[in-house]
């Protein structure tokens, strides 16, 4: 079913304005911990975990399938995956030995494409169809650092030199890889590492944070990376400082995503951390029922879409929700859901509700058997005056109930669908 709503805010301070993400919980029939997750379009997005684990979902997460077989055992811990297409993935596993998959036709079949002896590949990306990167932690005193042109078929280290500093590694998908603005890798020795060209590389330091765990560019020159706390770039990582707030929480970064203005953050614990502003501010913006998040990604065929996936096995889905302007710097005084209009509707109708201050905020639309027919909103809001425009064109006539839940507040009212 589709649904398409358009949210209007009155906020507190027009300043500064963050579009919420609205997140949901997938079902991946999994308790292994998951470890990497690429995102294709809205409907498309691969996940790789421990023991082997690979899954896949062409319908936005409705469904995950489980793709992982032969010749990827069953004992081996992935740590990276990236879906060049709905079809075409390359997934990364290490133990005594670093290994890397691909698959040609959804996962029905894999074939190994590289081994190393003594390595572990931290991460593989691809820059277009055919162009790629794969970065993992040293061997015999040299990066492990490989490139692709030909899909993933075959891979090359030739010209890739770059001398190992003392005992320094990585971390699994701390890489940033972008074809026009070039490469980035964090690493446990205060530094990441950039190339333009992947033959010359620089030093960047990031003084304060030994570990840069999670690493990603919005633009060019403005990126974020860190340990246990945020350090920001505008420079193009020439120079790496804290950014004007800190970033809540204390445990270990695992990911690191957003475009434009708009940050997407989660640590190695439950909650997923929103800025709109370039770290001058921060929300949570979902915390997850169980399990710590190990990673997160956003579509790359939009902003739209979101995933992380934690350490039982739990799978976050994050809807950017599109269409929010400041209209009023009015607050509201309580919290309030209004009746809907029209009322009967057919088949759009308004759904208004006031917030009084800061909250989790769940809008969800069910049946008259009590069945959620669709979560309209799960995500944090500041307090204002919220208006959304629902169209239930695919769903039949009949009665229906939406529900506002905040920590503080529940209400309930009925709507009429005649069509």
């Amino acid at each position: 079913m589709r649904y398409i709503f358009i949210l209007t805010v009155l906020l507190l301070s027009f300043n500064t304005f963050s579009q919420p993400i609205s997140w949901v919980e997938q079902t991946s029939g999994l308790t292994t911990q998951l470890t990497s997750v690429s995102v294709v379009n809205d409907n498309n997005a691969w996940i790789c975990g421990y023991a082997g684990r690979v899954l896949r979902t062409t319908n936005g997460g409705a469904n995950w399938v489980s793709v992982n077989a032969a010749p990827i055992p069953l004992t081996l811990d992935l740590h990276s995956i990236f879906a060049i297409d709905s079809m075409t993935a390359l997934v990364a596993g290490s133990g005594s030995s670093s290994f890397l998959f691909r698959t040609s036709n959804g996962g029905a079949n894999w074939t190994q494409v590289f081994t190393e002896t003594g390595g572990f590949i931290n991460s593989v990306q691809m820059g277009n169809a055919f162009a790629g990167f794969m970065m993992g932690d040293p061997v015999g005193g040299r990066w492990s650092l490989w490139g692709t042109t030909n899909a993933g078929l075959t891979w090359d280290s030739t010209n890739f030199y770059l001398p190992q500093a003392g005992t320094e590694a990585g971390w699994n998908n701390a890489f940033f890889f972008e074809v026009t603005s070039g490469v980035w890798f964090g690493t446990n020795n205060t530094r990441v590492y950039k190339s333009l060209t992947l033959v010359n590389w620089t030093t960047q330091p990031t003084t304060g944070q030994v570990n840069s765990y999670a690493i990603w560019f919005n633009t060019p020159l403005t990126g974020f990376t860190g340990g246990t706390a945020l350090l920001m770039t505008t420079n193009s990582g020439l120079t790496w400082v804290s950014p004007a707030s800190p970033l809540p929480g204390t445990a270990n970064l695992s990911g690191i995503t957003g475009f434009g203005s708009q940050w997407v953050v989660t640590r190695q614990a439950s909650a997923i951390y929103l800025s709109p502003d370039n770290g001058a501010t921060w929300s949570t913006s979902y915390t997850a029922p169980a399990g710590n998040f190990r990673h997160i990604a956003k579509s790359r065929a939009n902003n739209l879409i979101y995933y992380g996936v934690r350490s039982n096995g739990g799978i976050s889905k994050g809807t950017l929700l599109v269409g929010i302007e400041p209209v009023s710097n009015i607050v509201p005084d309580k919290f309030e859901l209004k009746q809907n209009y029209p009322n009967p509707f057919n088949p759009n109708t308004t759904i208004e509700f006031s917030i009084a201050k800061n909250s989790i905020v769940k809008l969800a639309v069910y049946d008259a058997l009590g069945r959620e027919v669709n979560s309209l909103l799960n995500s944090e809001l500041k307090a204002g005056e919220y208006s959304i425009n629902f169209s239930a064109a695919d769903l039949p006539s009949g009665t229906y109930f939406y529900k506002l839940s905040t920590g503080d507040f529940v209400q309930t009212k009925k709507m009429i669908l005649v069509k």
